[in-house]
Protein backbone atom coordinates (compact mmCIF):
# COMPACT_ATOMS: atom_id res chain seq x y z
CA UNK A 1 0.00 0.00 0.00
CA UNK A 2 2.72 2.53 0.64
CA UNK A 3 4.91 1.90 -2.28
CA UNK A 4 1.06 2.59 -4.13
CA UNK A 5 0.92 5.57 -1.77
CA UNK A 6 4.03 7.43 -2.93
CA UNK A 7 2.92 7.22 -6.64
CA UNK A 8 0.15 9.40 -6.14
CA UNK A 9 2.88 12.62 -3.74
CA UNK A 10 -0.09 15.17 -4.73
CA UNK A 11 -2.83 13.14 -3.21
CA UNK A 12 -3.89 12.89 0.45
CA UNK A 13 -4.46 9.66 1.91
CA UNK A 14 -5.55 8.97 5.14
CA UNK A 15 -5.32 5.52 6.74
CA UNK A 16 -7.05 4.64 9.47
CA UNK A 17 -7.54 1.26 11.19
CA UNK A 18 -10.36 -0.57 11.99
CA UNK A 19 -11.54 -3.64 14.35
CA UNK A 20 -11.92 -6.90 12.79
CA UNK A 21 -11.56 -10.01 15.15
CA UNK A 22 -10.83 -13.37 13.15
CA UNK A 23 -11.14 -15.43 16.25
CA UNK A 24 -13.82 -13.34 18.53
CA UNK A 25 -14.59 -16.41 20.46
CA UNK A 26 -11.10 -16.33 22.22
CA UNK A 27 -10.50 -15.60 25.79
CA UNK A 28 -8.54 -12.82 26.81
CA UNK A 29 -5.36 -14.74 27.66
CA UNK A 30 -5.45 -16.15 24.10
CA UNK A 31 -4.97 -19.92 22.82
CA UNK A 32 -1.88 -21.61 23.01
CA UNK A 33 -0.38 -22.14 19.75
CA UNK A 34 0.89 -25.91 18.67
CA UNK A 35 4.84 -25.80 18.84
CA UNK A 36 6.20 -24.37 15.91
CA UNK A 37 8.03 -27.25 13.59
CA UNK A 38 9.30 -28.02 10.57
CA UNK A 39 6.92 -30.24 10.23
CA UNK A 40 4.15 -28.11 11.75
CA UNK A 41 5.41 -24.45 11.29
CA UNK A 42 3.56 -21.40 12.91
CA UNK A 43 4.14 -19.72 9.59
CA UNK A 44 3.50 -20.90 6.02
CA UNK A 45 5.93 -20.13 3.23
CA UNK A 46 3.42 -18.53 1.04
CA UNK A 47 3.38 -16.05 4.17
CA UNK A 48 6.77 -16.19 4.78
CA UNK A 49 7.43 -15.21 1.42
CA UNK A 50 5.03 -12.47 1.42
CA UNK A 51 5.89 -10.65 4.29
CA UNK A 52 9.82 -11.08 3.53
CA UNK A 53 9.13 -9.04 0.13
CA UNK A 54 7.78 -6.23 2.31
CA UNK A 55 10.10 -6.46 4.80
CA UNK A 56 7.88 -8.20 7.53
CA UNK A 57 9.53 -11.00 8.92
CA UNK A 58 6.78 -12.92 9.92
CA UNK A 59 8.45 -15.75 12.67
CA UNK A 60 5.87 -17.31 14.60
CA UNK A 61 7.56 -16.67 17.88
CA UNK A 62 4.12 -15.55 20.24
CA UNK A 63 2.91 -18.90 21.71
CA UNK A 64 -0.44 -17.93 21.57
CA UNK A 65 -3.34 -16.99 19.06
CA UNK A 66 -4.53 -13.34 20.58
CA UNK A 67 -8.45 -12.02 21.67
CA UNK A 68 -7.21 -8.90 19.62
CA UNK A 69 -9.45 -6.33 22.07
CA UNK A 70 -7.08 -4.52 23.76
CA UNK A 71 -4.84 -3.65 20.53
CA UNK A 72 -8.35 -2.76 18.43
CA UNK A 73 -8.82 -0.88 21.93
CA UNK A 74 -5.45 1.48 22.09
CA UNK A 75 -5.51 1.92 18.21
CA UNK A 76 -9.36 3.54 18.77
CA UNK A 77 -8.12 6.04 21.71
CA UNK A 78 -4.88 6.63 19.33
CA UNK A 79 -7.00 7.26 16.56
CA UNK A 80 -9.20 9.26 18.74
CA UNK A 81 -7.02 11.15 20.77
CA UNK A 82 -4.32 11.81 18.59
CA UNK A 83 -5.04 11.37 15.05
CA UNK A 84 -4.54 8.50 12.58
CA UNK A 85 -0.68 9.38 12.06
CA UNK A 86 -0.46 8.64 16.07
CA UNK A 87 -2.48 5.80 15.53
CA UNK A 88 -0.45 4.14 12.27
CA UNK A 89 2.86 4.45 14.31
CA UNK A 90 0.86 2.25 17.09
CA UNK A 91 -0.32 -0.19 14.26
CA UNK A 92 3.15 -0.59 12.84
CA UNK A 93 4.78 -1.42 16.47
CA UNK A 94 1.61 -3.12 17.24
CA UNK A 95 2.54 -5.36 13.82
CA UNK A 96 6.33 -6.04 14.70
CA UNK A 97 5.31 -6.77 18.58
CA UNK A 98 3.06 -9.62 17.75
CA UNK A 99 4.22 -11.14 14.22
CA UNK A 100 7.95 -10.35 14.54
CA UNK A 101 9.30 -10.30 18.44
CA UNK A 102 6.52 -12.59 19.42
CA UNK A 103 4.91 -10.35 22.01
CA UNK A 104 1.25 -10.88 22.94
CA UNK A 105 -1.15 -7.84 23.35
CA UNK A 106 -2.21 -8.01 26.50
CA UNK A 107 -2.72 -4.66 28.56
CA UNK A 108 0.93 -4.76 30.34
CA UNK A 109 2.67 -5.39 26.70
CA UNK A 110 0.85 -2.67 24.88
CA UNK A 111 1.63 -0.13 28.06
CA UNK A 112 5.17 -1.36 27.58
CA UNK A 113 5.42 -0.32 23.78
CA UNK A 114 3.49 2.55 24.76
CA UNK A 115 6.40 3.40 27.11
CA UNK A 116 9.29 2.44 24.93
CA UNK A 117 7.74 4.63 22.15
CA UNK A 118 7.17 7.58 24.70
CA UNK A 119 11.34 7.10 25.39
CA UNK A 120 12.39 6.81 22.37
CA UNK A 121 10.52 10.08 21.37
CA UNK A 122 11.89 11.55 24.42
CA UNK A 123 15.45 10.43 22.77
CA UNK A 124 14.87 11.81 19.43
CA UNK A 125 14.51 8.28 18.33
CA UNK A 126 10.87 8.30 16.92
CA UNK A 127 8.74 9.54 14.51
CA UNK A 128 7.40 12.73 15.97
CA UNK A 129 4.03 11.52 16.54
CA UNK A 130 3.87 9.47 19.70
CA UNK A 131 4.93 12.05 22.49
CA UNK A 132 1.18 12.69 22.97
CA UNK A 133 0.38 8.66 24.18
CA UNK A 134 0.36 9.13 27.92
CA UNK A 135 1.21 5.28 29.59
CA UNK A 136 -0.70 5.59 32.54
CA UNK A 137 -3.53 6.84 30.55
CA UNK A 138 -3.24 4.32 28.24
CA UNK A 139 -3.32 1.46 31.16
CA UNK A 140 -6.40 3.11 32.68
CA UNK A 141 -8.26 3.24 29.17
CA UNK A 142 -7.46 -0.36 28.62
CA UNK A 143 -7.97 -1.75 32.33
CA UNK A 144 -11.36 0.43 32.12
CA UNK A 145 -12.72 -1.45 29.45
CA UNK A 146 -14.84 1.76 28.63
CA UNK A 147 -13.91 1.34 24.67
CA UNK A 148 -14.70 -2.51 24.46
CA UNK A 149 -18.70 -1.61 23.45
CA UNK A 150 -17.68 0.18 20.88
CA UNK A 151 -14.88 -1.80 19.79
CA UNK A 152 -17.41 -5.06 19.28
CA UNK A 153 -20.07 -3.01 17.88
CA UNK A 154 -17.66 -1.68 14.84
CA UNK A 155 -15.99 -4.78 14.43
CA UNK A 156 -19.48 -6.26 13.88
CA UNK A 157 -20.76 -3.81 11.37
CA UNK A 158 -17.42 -4.91 9.22
CA UNK A 159 -17.52 -8.29 9.52
CA UNK A 160 -20.38 -9.10 7.27
CA UNK A 161 -18.30 -7.70 4.23
CA UNK A 162 -14.68 -8.83 5.90
CA UNK A 163 -13.84 -12.20 4.22
CA UNK A 164 -9.66 -12.08 5.18
CA UNK A 165 -7.32 -9.58 6.61
CA UNK A 166 -6.38 -6.84 6.03
CA UNK A 167 -9.15 -5.67 4.26
CA UNK A 168 -9.25 -2.63 2.49
CA UNK A 169 -12.14 0.44 2.58
CA UNK A 170 -10.92 3.12 0.26
CA UNK A 171 -12.92 6.24 0.13
CA UNK A 172 -15.16 4.24 2.77
CA UNK A 173 -16.15 1.47 0.18
CA UNK A 174 -15.09 -1.91 0.35
CA UNK A 175 -11.93 -2.44 -2.30
CA UNK A 176 -9.76 -6.09 -1.21
CA UNK A 177 -8.38 -8.12 0.78
CA UNK A 178 -4.93 -9.88 1.10
CA UNK A 179 -1.35 -8.95 0.51
CA UNK A 180 -1.52 -6.63 -2.56
CA UNK A 181 0.57 -5.97 -5.32
CA UNK A 182 1.03 -2.01 -5.17
CA UNK A 183 -0.10 -1.75 -8.66
CA UNK A 184 -3.65 -2.95 -7.43
CA UNK A 185 -3.95 -0.26 -5.06
CA UNK A 186 -2.76 1.84 -7.73
CA UNK A 187 -5.46 1.49 -9.78
CA UNK A 188 -7.99 1.42 -6.96
CA UNK A 189 -6.42 4.52 -6.38
CA UNK A 190 -6.45 6.27 -9.99
CA UNK A 191 -10.19 5.09 -10.05
CA UNK A 192 -10.81 7.31 -7.25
Amino acid sequence: MEAAIARFPNDNFVINWKPYFLRPNHPRDGVAKSPDTPENPRVGQRMKAAGLAVDIDFTGKCDRSPNSIFAHCLLAYALDKHGPQVQGAVQERLFHGYFTAGIYPDVDNLVALVTRMAEEEKAGEGKGTLSALDPTEVRRVLESGELEQQIMQEAKKYSTQVQGVPFFYINGQPAFSGAQDPNTFAEVFQSC
